[in-house]
């Protein structure tokens, strides 16, 4: 491993990189070549590649970044979202509207997972709701989910 003098940028070799990710060296060859990381580079045959850290931080390799607390002096950051800010986007996102105060207080107290839920109904409705609020008042109270929902039955033509 060895750190630029300007960027204070570390690099790892080809060695390094393997035992990291619990890899043969020439798996790793193979992912330079392939381009899995684009800022890789050689700067000469005798030293090999060189990977700069950012690039094992993006790298895609089987579904999951290196881990962590395998980086030496990398501080993690804790990714923390508001349950209410959630919430709005996922309204937004299913029925293109902006919540009233009202329905964002409703699905704020029932919790992220229900009003999933609940918005996976409203978006599997057979038509645009004209009252999304009561509908959202009529699935918490009925206590459906996306496999019960309401039915609309069709109406009985009465012959006189």
């Amino acid at each position: 491993m060895k750190t630029n003098e300007c960027d204070v940028v570390k690099e790892y070799s080809v060695k390094d990189v393997a035992k990291l990710f619990g890899k043969h060296e020439e798996t790793i060859k193979r992912w330079l070549r392939s381009g899995e990381f684009p800022n890789a580079y050689i700067r000469s045959d005798k030293e090999g590649w060189k990977i700069p850290e950012e690039d094992l931080m993006i790298s895609n390799l089987w579904g999951s970044k290196i881990p962590l607390t395998l980086l030496p002096n990398k501080q993690i950051k804790q990714i923390t979202y508001d349950e209410k800010e959630l919430i709005n986007l996922a309204y937004q996102a299913v029925t293109l509207t902006v919540p009233t105060n009202e329905v964002l207080q409703i699905l704020t107290s029932i919790g992220i997972k229900r009003t999933l839920e609940i918005l996976l109904i409203l978006q599997q409705s057979y038509k645009k709701m004209k009252n999304p609020e009561g509908l959202i008042r009529m699935a918490i109270r009925e206590n459906w989910n996306p496999s019960t929902m309401a039915v609309k039955m069709p109406k009985i033509q009465e012959n006189i």
